[in-house]
């Protein structure tokens, strides 16, 4: 297959279970089993969320942790800021049907602050994720002027108001999104739009294992099985060889399970079969310059293709 299929995996780094605190020494035990499973299995290439909230507003930003993710970046991972306010919290407007991603004024303390922490450790952060997938137009902006590119909260078909999810007609491999939407595609001449690596779907349903939890229809480690995430691959690799279009996808993954053969097996044989199936795993900076390349050199074709015709004519 010629056509680039590249996969993300979204490392979600949050401890757990989260009404029980954990010893650093815990936490980043689990941490290195992560990074060795995807050293081995993925070249270090990553997606490694750092988790903010209520609960845990600075720990993460602080060492001894500010130097694991020094050693990721080393390896060729990038950094995502992964706000859980309602999880690890509660914030702002948490309740039954709604959620603190809503509040715009709370969520630009969170992102800036968080975004200049890392500064200045001299750690950009490449990318955002949401927590329960929760993004809105605004806290697009507030990414943006974060000095933040990427965004990774996307899980087509999905759609909780009470999460503020809206995804249900996104595209099904990356794009540049829309300032006015996020399911949307970014309209020519939009300025600085982020762009947007949604997770893997098969695109059969959006169902759930349990509530605000997608489930086997993606690919997500402990949600899921390897038969399954196998099935939603080759879906992937499957629009990538009809429509002969490059497809950019992610997976996501938890540090909780380490230490758990069952999730440790099942991780290391998904990610081999991605790479035996067609596909490569890739940070979510390196997506970007692929599919940046990708566009401009099929624009660089057409415009050869437009001035050939010309002179034939």
């Amino acid at each position: 297959m010629s056509t680039d299929v590249l996969l993300v995996v979204n490392v979600d780094s949050d401890p757990d279970p989260v009404s029980t605190y954990q010893e650093d020494a815990d936490v980043l035990a689990k941490y290195a089993r992560m990074r060795d499973i995807l050293g081995r299995h993925a070249g270090g290439a990553a997606a490694w969320t750092i988790l903010t909230g209520p609960l845990y507003r600075d720990r993460f930003y602080e060492p001894p942790y500010v130097g694991f993710w020094r050693d990721l970046v080393q390896d060729g991972a990038d950094l995502v800021l992964h706000p859980e306010e309602d999880l690890y919290g509660p914030g702002p407007g948490t309740g039954p049907e709604t959620c603190s991603y809503y509040h715009t004024d709370h969520m630009r303390e969170v992102i800036l602050s968080r975004a200049q922490r890392m500064r200045e450790a001299d750690l950009p952060l490449a990318a955002y994720r949401g927590g329960y997938h929760g993004f809105t137009p605004d806290i697009g902006k507030i990414v943006q002027e974060a000095g933040i590119r990427i965004e990774l909260s996307c899980a087509p078909g999905i759609v909780w108001p009470q999460k503020a999810a809206d995804w249900g007609d996104a595209p099904l491999s990356a794009y540049y999104m829309s300032g006015r939407r996020q399911a949307d595609v970014a309209a020519d001449g939009e300025e600085a739009p982020l762009f947007e690596i949604p997770w893997a779907w098969d695109g059969v349903a959006p169902g759930t294992s349990r509530r605000f939890v997608v489930g086997e229809n993606y690919m997500i480690n402990e949600f899921s099985n390897l038969q399954a995430m196998k099935r939603v691959w080759d879906a992937v690799t499957k629009r990538a060889r009809e429509r002969g279009e490059q497809q950019i996808v992610s997976m996501v993954c938890h540090t909780y399970t380490m230490g758990q053969a069952e999730y440790e097996e099942r991780l290391t044989s998904i990610l081999d079969y991605v790479l035996s199936n067609h596909g490569r795993i890739v940070s979510p900076t390196s997506a970007k310059a692929i599919y940046d390349q990708h566009v401009s050199s099929k624009a660089d074709g057409m415009d050869r293709s437009c001035r050939l015709a010309a002179q034939n004519q």
